[in-house]
């Protein structure tokens, strides 16, 4: 079912009239780039908390817009208070899942103009962060640094994503792992990845043509706060084969374990007992069970809207 409202260019508008132009660079092109926001509903309130928003902001301004050059007239604490009125406008109370979109107009208006609109969709958790995901090593390459950066969140780096994902789901598994351009492992079609192997954590480092995720950079901070070593380094693929537990990680996956690779049984096949530690700090942080560090939780509805 479909929201009531979207938020485009600083209103509200009802989900049937939000439309942009077919000659925008968006359309055309795919010139656009974006963030993908949880909100979380906390653990003993009625409170619906984002989760690291200015993070995700302080990425979509100072990485992907600034390799675009594009300018936009809203500043991140205008996006921030767009998402709480459009979630406040939907009503939304439960888990969710947001798309903030910055965008460029049609050419001849001006000096490429962008706007942005954001979505909010309930999302409860998906059945694969218990019961695991099936994948294969894509024959696919993940797009290199000097072609179409990858720490980039272009909404047309995805394309590569989406032939990741046909591949692996034509060939009966849930999705892939991508190797880059060296031959290393860098990610999922649209996660991060880790493996476990002796106790130790380690994830492929941002070098490895990987986006650079902030549920990444949460669950290295919540590693070292439970004493589970962790390396970013480069990671050979035969390493997946031979993995003690593997785990995908992002916004939307959550903390999502690997549980066969290629006809591989990893582990037990099912989550491992670090996978599974880590997965229980992860919600417990979210849900505000655990001390977060400062402006990780921003309340949607214990705060004021600007007007």
């Amino acid at each position: 079912m479909n929201p009531t409202y979207t938020w485009m260019d600083g209103r509200l508008v009802p989900w049937q009239e939000s439309r942009i132009h077919i000659a925008s660079e968006a359309v055309l092109r795919g010139a656009s780039v974006f963030e993908g926001i949880r909100a979380y509903r906390a653990a003993d309130s009625d409170e619906l908390n984002l989760f690291r928003v200015g993070d995700h902001l302080a990425r979509l301004f100072g990485t992907s817009m600034r390799f675009l050059r594009m300018r936009l007239p809203y500043g991140p604490d205008q996006l921030v208070q767009a998402l709480v009125e459009l979630l406040r406008a939907n009503q939304v109370r439960e888990d969710a899942h947001l798309r903030l979109v910055a965008y460029f107009g049609p050419e001849g208006e001006g000096d490429q103009p962008a706007g942005a609109f954001a979505l909010a969709f309930p999302r409860p958790r998906s059945r694969r962060v218990t019961e695991g995901t099936r994948v294969t090593l894509s024959p696919w390459r993940r797009i290199s640094d000097n072609a179409m950066p990858p720490r980039v969140k272009a909404s047309a780096n995805y394309l590569n994503s989406l032939i990741v994902s046909a591949d692996a789901q034509s060939k009966g598994f849930d999705s892939a792992i991508v190797l880059n351009e060296r031959g290393r492992v860098a990610e999922g079609p649209g996660q991060n990845l880790f493996l476990v192997r002796g106790g130790v954590l380690s994830t492929p480092r941002t070098t490895d043509s990987i986006l650079e995720g902030v549920t990444r950079a949460t669950l290295i901070e919540l590693a070292g706060r439970l004493g589970i070593p962790v390396q970013e380094r480069a990671v050979d693929a035969t390493e997946l084969y031979v993995a003690d537990e593997l785990f995908f990680c992002g916004t939307a996956a959550e903390v999502q374990p690997i549980v066969e690779i290629d006809g591989y049984r990893v582990g037990e096949g099912r989550i491992g007992p670090v996978t599974e530690r880590i997965q229980r700090s992860y919600f417990a942080l979210v849900r505000g069970q655990a001390q977060a560090p400062e402006g990780w939780l921003t309340p949607v509805y214990g705060q004021p809207v600007a007007a």
